[in-house]
């Protein structure tokens, strides 16, 4: 219990330091509530002009704050923000199922079948290295 104590009282400053950054979640609402007002404007032309998204015209007044390019480019999006080598690399072949499932990028999915292929030469290398000294030590005696 004497143990304990100490490691807990720990975890909790360790939290509380954590706790501090809370300008990370900070955000302009006026930004926002403009943002919400252009797509609204959008939504309500392309509902009463019964057209699709294929069908809009870029030249259109309406669509003046939108670009034609996607924000992001069409790669190199890592899932949940982790890097698919380290999916692969920690969680093996279920971190290439995650990857695979949840980015449906074969480049993506590629990268984390590295990290597992890393996984397991290093596990492999441990392996044979414990045995070698094993053995080494074995041999001394």
């Amino acid at each position: 219990m004497k143990k304990l104590l100490p490691v807990l009282a720990m975890m909790l400053f360790v939290s509380f330091s954590y706790a501090k950054s809370a300008s990370l979640f900070s955000y302009d609402a006026a930004k926002v509530e403009k943002a919400l007002v252009s797509v609204n404007v959008l939504d309500d032309y392309v509902s009463q002009a019964m057209v699709s998204a294929d069908e809009l015209q870029l030249d259109n007044p309406v669509l003046k704050n939108f670009s034609a390019t996607p924000a992001l480019p069409a790669g190199n999006h890592p899932v949940l923000g982790i890097p698919s080598l380290i999916w692969g690399l920690v969680l093996g072949w279920v971190g290439i199922l995650i990857v695979y499932l949840v980015s449906e990028d074969n480049e993506e999915t590629k990268k984390a079948l590295y990290g597992c292929i890393i996984n397991a030469v290093a596990w492999a290398a441990c392996y044979f290295l414990w045995w070698g000294a094993l053995f080494a030590s074995a041999a001394t005696y």
